[in-house]
């Protein structure tokens, strides 16, 4: 099936039986997504908080941890607002718990094993919430287009540490964010002449200059963000804190990248630890190193399921609330659109003490009524013999 026989599915107005089987399909995936996360949880090795452990008492460690979960947290987040830009920018505009629901579910769904219920849950909620298939395409592949050249980007924050003098040329990989700063529309233009070569339909609108820049500013900052758990981590088994922040906001962006470019390998698990500890290698001893990378899996494993999960019941209790109000404004407006009724029916049954209705118009002094009438040619309602009626 192609998008526009697949949009025109999701528009058709579905049976009777169809509503409770989709609750029943949307419980049954919940449920897969939560199992998917307690195993890659349960997956992760837990090991390594007790070597953090030993060079921090309980209170020094909690502290560290409860930093790195943060940046770890807040670096997704603003990667939301980086999608939202180029989002919003498709269509019609889209409320911000709309846009999180759409969000989190895919940001979340990505643990269940497989590409294709990911997929399909995320396409489902996009429609279910406003957001056309085009619409969603063309998001999708800008943002993962920006998330990559941004990543590699700040990568460079690493390369001048790990090549020294021989990294000049490493400045070539920040060519396409300069052109996509530069020149934003080229991005868009390039969206739509894929959508055209494969056949597909295109958004109602374009993105605009500004919205790929915004875009671009966001997702730098979610990866400088994201970069600082690893830091943490690093200061915390001994390296010094001033070299190894830029080295260590850069690999953890280049890491991050390298490991999803791997298609072959699930998550990048293995890839990235590998192109972690390299660099990290320049500011802890090897061992320190591996203990650091494998931390920052766990890390930010946690600090994905738990913005996922809080983001996603912060938006179901925003949307009940939401909805409770407007059936409470419902039931008002109703409950004073009978009461008006009930007054229009007393009055026109003379009770209530009613006023009377005023005299379509009134007497003019010295002419009797007989003389108040309309001759033939004279123009019609409104006449007598003192001429038009202001």
């Amino acid at each position: 099936m192609n998008l526009g026989a697949l949009a025109a599915a999701v528009r058709r107005p579905a049976p009777r039986w169809w509503r409770p089987l989709w609750r029943v399909v949307v419980v049954v995936f919940t449920l897969v997504v939560v199992a998917a996360v307690v195993r890659a949880l349960a997956g992760q090795d837990w090991s390594v908080v007790a070597v953090l452990g030993e060079r921090h008492d309980a209170a020094g460690i909690a502290l560290l941890l409860a930093a790195a979960l943060l940046a770890a947290t807040v670096g997704p987040l603003l990667g939301m607002l980086s999608w939202r830009a180029v989002l919003l920018e498709l269509g019609p505009p889209l409320s911000l718990t709309r846009i999180m629901r759409v969000f989190f579910v895919g940001f979340l769904a990505k643990y269940v094993p497989g590409k294709v219920p990911g997929i399909v849950a995320a396409v489902k909620v996009a429609t279910s919430n406003g957001i056309t298939l085009p619409r969603m395409l063309v998001a999708g592949t800008l943002s993962a287009l920006l998330v990559h050249l941004t990543g590699l980007t700040v990568g460079l924050l690493a390369g001048l540490q790990v090549l020294g003098d021989r990294a000049a040329w490493l400045a070539l990989a920040a060519l396409p964010v300069v052109v996509a700063v530069g020149w934003p529309g080229l991005l868009g233009r390039g969206a739509h002449l894929v959508l055209r070569l494969l056949r597909r339909p295109e958004p109602a609108r374009s993105v605009s200059d500004r919205a790929v820049r915004v875009a671009v500013g966001w997702q730098t900052l979610s990866w400088l963000v994201s970069g600082v758990h690893l830091w943490i981590l690093a200061v915390a088994m001994g390296a010094a804190p001033g070299p190894s922040l830029p080295l260590c906001v850069g690999a953890f962006g280049l890491a991050t990248v390298v490991g999803v470019l791997a298609v072959v390998v699930p998550d990048g698990l293995g890839v990235r630890e590998t192109v972690l500890t390299g660099a990290l290698a320049l500011v802890l001893p090897v061992p320190a190193a591996v203990v650091v990378a494998v931390a920052s899996r766990l890390v930010t494993t946690v600090g994905e399921v738990v913005l996922g999960g809080a983001a996603l019941g912060v938006v179901e209790i925003v949307h009940r609330r939401s909805s409770a109000s407007d059936a409470a404004l419902a039931r008002e407006m109703s409950g004073h659109g009978q009461v008006d009724r009930d007054r229009g029916v007393r009055a026109a049954d003379g009770e209530g003490g009613a006023r009377p209705l005023p005299p379509l118009r009134q007497p003019v002094a010295g002419v009797a009524d007989d003389d108040v009438r309309v001759r033939p040619g004279t123009g019609g309602e409104g006449r007598g013999p003192l001429g038009p009626h202001a």
